[in-house]
């Protein structure tokens, strides 16, 4: 079995200090609250043996408290979105067969998707918790967390992480970012995600303080509760900082945020000399990193010191990692490299495969410097406003309604479809609300004839070349 103590007792903070805020209800939790609260709900976890479970967290002290108990009792987690429509959790509970569900009260499990799971009793206040007849599977006892490869689409495809890549990660960030207990850091992502998750694994490691909302970056009320809440400390995705842009930093009177992070896709050249410059103004940093699930959350780092210079970079590798590029792709060398994937539940009992050593997928080069950058994507995903998103789960989504091709162009998603583009306003709109994105991420164009590879599948270098012409 594994253990939090990585971070809950392995910084120098003393159990009278706050270890996190939750500002939309008032609660405040000091390290020994949290270490006592977290160690009381881990008793109640008892199995036969290891576990799944599937958690489906919001940003609040009772779902904070699950997650970390979950792997406190030696267990393995998957995180999930908790408005994930039914389907897509009736599909991941089919295909994995988790041991036991996590669910808020506030989005309680639908009973027609649950499968055999039935509701339990457990001493934990605020989460409703089922659990399975019977353990089905065996699961390695390294396995403590896995990632889905595309979180809002509830992509069977998990990334298989263990409690020494997770750990070895939060050292790692720290290490690029001198972490302290001296952060103050809100939360711009949800802890499903693996950016909110970081935040809390790095904080906690080194004994600073995390603030919790569910309120949204563009409301007068999450810039008002940075404020009160003192944060020192704030980042997120490209996204976030298009909207920071869009508000005007200096007119939110958060006077005290100086140290700025961003990760999650290459933050556009023009926002990256904006915000560096803002940071310096305040006596303060920007720092621009880049990672994937498959190396829990961050890989790379730019020492603030070569911006703006190096804005178009992702950085070097984290302290501890290595980053090269063959064949014009970027591979990854490191202890947070994940252990490899989960597709069934038989992946479940697999050790590591990796060997620390996974090809990102991305394309791109190494300047004389060594600083790494990022010109493509050789795999079907897209980063569109921070999230991951599977194309080909895009393609499928819309199969029903037209044959389609999609392709990721300059931040959005290209729907070319062999049928009139208005026979898709309706099927595009709801694909939008599945995946959380806005409208404006999705563009779509008519194609007479999709052009196809000998093998029958789409041929996507030709689906722009035939648009051009």
């Amino acid at each position: 079995m594994v253990s939090t103590a990585g971070f809950l007792n392995a910084c120098a903070q003393t159990d009278d200090a706050e270890a996190l805020l939750d500002v939309d209800t008032g609660q405040s939790l000091s390290y020994g609250e949290l270490r006592r609260r977290v160690a009381a709900f881990a008793d109640a976890l008892q199995f036969p043996r290891k576990a799944l479970g599937l958690l489906f967290p919001l940003n609040d002290v009772e779902s904070v408290i699950s997650y970390l108990a979950i792997l406190e009792a030696g267990h393995a987690v998957v995180t999930l979105d908790p408005a994930m429509p039914a389907p897509l959790q009736a599909g991941l509970i089919a295909r994995f067969q988790p041991d036991f569900l996590i669910h808020l009260k506030s989005h309680p499990a639908d009973p027609a998707v649950t499968g055999e799971h039935r509701e339990a009793a457990c001493r934990h206040f605020g989460q409703q918790f089922l659990r399975a007849t019977e353990q089905r599977h065996r699961i390695h006892p390294d396995l403590s967390l896995l990632i889905s490869t595309s979180g809002s689409t509830g992509s069977p495809k998990l990334v298989r992480l263990a409690w020494r890549n997770v750990e070895a990660n939060a050292r790692m960030i720290n290490g690029a970012l001198a972490g302290s207990e001296r952060d103050r850091t809100i939360l711009t992502s949800p802890m499903f995600n693996g950016f909110g998750q970081s935040i809390i694994h790095t904080h906690l490691l080194s004994g600073a303080t995390f603030v919790l909302t569910r309120q949204r970056i563009v409301s007068a009320e999450f810039w008002k509760t940075a404020r009160e809440a003192k944060c020192n400390c704030i980042g997120g995705v490209p996204y976030f900082y298009e909207v920071l842009d869009r508000l005007d930093l200096d007119s939110l009177s958060v006077p005290r945020l100086v140290k700025f992070l961003q990760t999650g896709g290459r933050l556009p050249e023009r926002l990256a000399h904006k915000f560096h410059a803002a940071a310096q103004r305040r006596g303060g940093a920007l720092h621009i990193m880049y990672g994937q699930a498959e190396g829990v959350a961050r890989m790379t780092a730019v020492p603030p010191e070569l911006l703006p210079d190096a804005a178009r970079s992702v950085g070097f590798a984290l302290p501890g990692g290595r980053i090269a590029v063959e064949q014009d792709e970027l591979i990854f060398e490191g202890p947070n490299v994940m252990m490899g994937y989960a597709e069934s539940p038989a992946d479940l009992e697999r050790g590591d495969v990796m060997n620390g050593r996974v090809a990102t997928g991305d394309l791109g080069y190494q300047d004389e410097r060594g600083l790494t950058y990022i010109t493509g994507r050789r795999s079907r995903f897209a980063k569109i406003f921070g999230w991951r998103v599977a194309l080909d789960d895009v393609e499928e989504m819309l199969a029903p309604h037209a044959a389609v091709a999609t392709v990721e162009n300059e931040g959005r998603i290209l729907i070319f479809a062999e049928a009139d583009p208005s026979r898709l306003d309706s099927p595009v709109d709801a694909l939008a609300r599945t995946l959380r994105l806005h409208r404006s991420a999705f563009e779509v164009r008519r194609m007479r004839e999709i052009p196809r590879l000998p093998n029958g599948k789409t041929d996507y270098r030709r689906v722009l070349e035939v648009e051009a012409t």
